[in-house]
């Protein structure tokens, strides 16, 4: 697919062609483009539009949950090829470096377009332990798990806020589906490996990731005045 990019870049002092930042945080905002109208994001848009304003005449909070690209915007594989029998999901080959799993209570039908199960409500975890929490969509825990080892892995930001974090043990039949998730989504683990860094040197805490998740909700959420 031809398609155009805007790309700017910073050197060794992070001095970029706008405003160098020296304190508070960075937002680094990125911008894809098609000329392929069969792409046109517009339908998209105004129906997004048309149900902020109806949340907002119903007087319901607004919540800045992420809302998922094109999926093939998420697949990486060697040499930019569109292959996708080799790669992985950009998203859950994330989540994988920072230890964890991706579990949909639902079964796979391969049968299906399977993109859109990673738009579902899912649950994470961690070695053989599943965590209570359920999730919008794969998009959002990701940004929960990096808000957590961005900030609590790095500091005692939670310690303060610290609730009781709920797992229980994986049953064989969970095992089985998160493995039928990883062999459609993370096809290349050692590829995963080479891409991302690890994030296993980091200590993981149940109840501090269970406040994370409260403290990412209050981050990211905007409501009304």
């Amino acid at each position: 697919m031809v398609g155009d990019a805007v790309i700017y870049t910073a050197d060794g002092r992070n001095t970029h062609s706008v405003d160098e930042v020296t304190s508070g945080e960075r937002l680094t905002l990125t911008l894809w483009f098609s000329r392929d109208s069969s792409h046109d994001e517009d339908a998209k848009l105004i129906l997004l539009l048309e149900e902020n304003v109806l949340h907002k005449s119903n007087n319901v909070p607004w919540s800045l949950l992420p809302l998922p690209a094109s999926d093939n915007m998420y697949w990486f594989s060697p040499h930019q090829a569109s292959n996708q029998d080799i790669g992985f999901d950009i998203r859950l080959g994330r989540l994988h470096a920072l230890g964890f799993d991706v579990y949909y209570s639902r079964d796979m039908n391969f049968g299906s377009d399977l993109s859109e199960l990673l738009m579902e409500p899912m649950q994470l975890a961690r070695r053989d332990q599943l965590l209570d929490h359920k999730f919008v969509n794969v998009l959002h825990s990701l940004q929960v798990a990096q808000f957590y080892f961005w900030e609590g892995c790095k500091s005692q930001a939670f310690t303060n806020e610290v609730q009781s974090g709920k797992a229980v043990r994986l049953s064989r039949s969970q095992s089985e589906k998160i493995t039928q998730v990883n062999s459609v989504f993370l096809k290349d683990t050692k590829l995963v490996e080479t891409v991302f860094q690890s994030a296993g040197q980091c200590y993981f805490n149940l109840a501090t990731f269970s406040a994370a998740i409260t403290e990412w909700e209050d981050y990211s959420c905007w409501c009304e005045p």
